[in-house]
C-alpha cells in the first residue's frame, strides 16, 4: 500500500519467525500512531463472550472499529501484544486470529500471566498501528 510507512526488519543472523509476525518493525518518519487499551471480550452491552476463542474474535472486531475510526486496517498494525491467562489457550486463540491478521504481520509479544480483571476473561490484547496520510 502506497500509505505504509513501515517495514519488517530481519537479519540472517536470527531465527525466521515460526508465525504470523516478523521480529522487528520499522515505522519509518511521518506517521501517526494509533495506541488501543487492552481490549477484553467484552460486547458493547457490558457481556463477556465465554471462551478464549469466542473471546480472540470479539477482540479483534473491536480491534477492526478502532482501526476503522482511525483509518487504518490491520495492514498499519505494527505490534500486538496478548495476554493469556493459560498459554495452554494459544492455539485456540491464533485460530481465532489468523483469519483478522490476513497477510499482515506485526512485532507480537503473548504473556502468560496469572488473572485479567474479571474470573471469565481468558485474554487481553493491545495494538499499535502507525499510518501515513
Amino acid at each position: 500500500m502506497a500509505d505504509m510507512v513501515h517495514r519488517p526488519i530481519s537479519s540472517p543472523l536470527l531465527r525466521t519467525p515460526p508465525g504470523p509476525w516478523s521480529n522487528a518493525i520499522e515505522v519509518l518518519p511521518g506517521a501517526r500512531y494509533l495506541y488501543t487499551c487492552g481490549l477484553v471480550g467484552v460486547r458493547q452491552d457490558g457481556t463477556m463472550e465465554e471462551g478464549i476463542a469466542a473471546q480472540a474474535v470479539r477482540i479483534f472486531e473491536n480491534i477492526h472499529i478502532l482501526l476503522r475510526e482511525a483509518s487504518m486496517d490491520m495492514s498499519h498494525v505494527v505490534k500486538i501484544i496478548s495476554y493469556l491467562v493459560d498459554v495452554a489457550d494459544q492455539p485456540a486463540y491464533a485460530k481465532a486470529r489468523a483469519p483478522y491478521l490476513g497477510t499482515a504481520r506485526p512485532a507480537m509479544t503473548m504473556l502468560g500471566i496469572s488473572q485479567l480483571s474479571h474470573p471469565t476473561l481468558r485474554l487481553e490484547v493491545e495494538v499499535i498501528a502507525a499510518k501515513h496520510d
